[in-house]
């Protein structure tokens, strides 16, 4: 009788002995932080708007547009002190700003992990601080401060091509006031997505880094991934990803490619990706 060699027999995970609840970032306060960056922004934007006006209706501007004469001094004046106004209000805001919201988002992400891991069965996890997650906040206050202020100079650097266009574009929808109250509008709208990117994506990326650092600090090892069906557009990958357990800076998280096909925006833990709403949750 022929011998018949036995199909192998693949070697499967072990099933998670405690499963935690989903880490969910704030979203109270990311609507906070939305609002008090976007409130400053708003001012900052009707500021020009007004001085520009003002300008604009100043006598060497109106003999300009009836006579050609030089009204480049005058303007540049008006927006050098534009800028330097508000380049002193953006860094004391963003100082105050970017700690602030930190500071509280690191407390709501330490208590959303603790509960995860207690709801895994963990019956004392740890909030000390340690070295790890106070270079994770210094880093994060660091990159929102520069997120901020680099924000408003790419705006005062937009009004200013805007009022430059107004005064030499032969188009007559890019000249004098309308030119202007019409590039202001743009780039009001332009704020309002950038203000709205950064703080869905800094809360969430934050969570995402406090959490590991959490995680770690109380010995457990490993994640469920958990896709969210929210975003409008879901990426395959962590669609794949979707109930695999990781382990905490898995290098399968960095891998363009491999084994979930992850492209270079896929990249990371939950909610590391921009727009990424996927969860994690403890477990042992």
């Amino acid at each position: 009788m022929a011998f018949k060699a036995s199909k192998k027999r693949e070697k499967k995970a072990p099933e998670p002995v405690g499963r935690g609840s989903p880490i969910i970032p704030n979203k109270a306060i990311e609507m906070a932080y939305r609002r008090s960056m976007q409130a400053m922004f708003n001012s900052m934007i009707s500021d020009y708007r007004d001085k520009i006006a003002d300008a604009l209706s100043h006598p060497v501007m109106e003999r300009f547009y009836a006579e050609d004469a030089s009204p480049y001094s005058t303007m540049a004046s008006v927006l050098n002190s534009l800028r330097q106004r508000w380049s002193k209000m953006f860094e004391s805001f963003a100082e105050k700003a970017s700690k602030e919201f930190v500071d509280k988002t690191e407390e709501a992400a330490t208590n959303s992990t603790l509960f995860s891991l207690s709801t895994a069965g963990l019956e004392a996890p740890v909030k000390t601080y340690n070295r790890d997650v106070q270079n994770t906040m210094e880093a994060a206050v660091e990159y929102n401060h520069t997120l901020i202020t680099g924000l408003a100079k790419e705006l005062h650097e937009k009004v200013h091509s805007a009022v430059m266009l107004s005064l030499t574009s032969p188009n007559p929808e890019e000249q004098g006031t309308s030119g202007i109250q019409n590039a202001l509008r743009e780039i009001g709208g332009f704020s309002k997505k950038r203000v709205n990117l950064i703080a869905e994506d800094q809360t969430a990326k934050l969570y995402s880094a406090v959490s590991d650092e959490r995680l770690i600090q109380n010995g457990c090892e490993e994640f469920e991934w958990m896709h969210s069906s929210a975003g409008k557009y879901p990426r395959h990958s962590h669609q794949l990803m979707d109930g695999h357990i990781f382990k905490v800076n898995d290098p399968r998280l960095w891998q363009v490619g491999g084994e979930f096909d992850l492209k270079k925006g896929d990249l990371g833990p939950p909610g590391w990706a921009i727009r990424c709403r996927c969860r994690r949750a403890a477990v042992f």
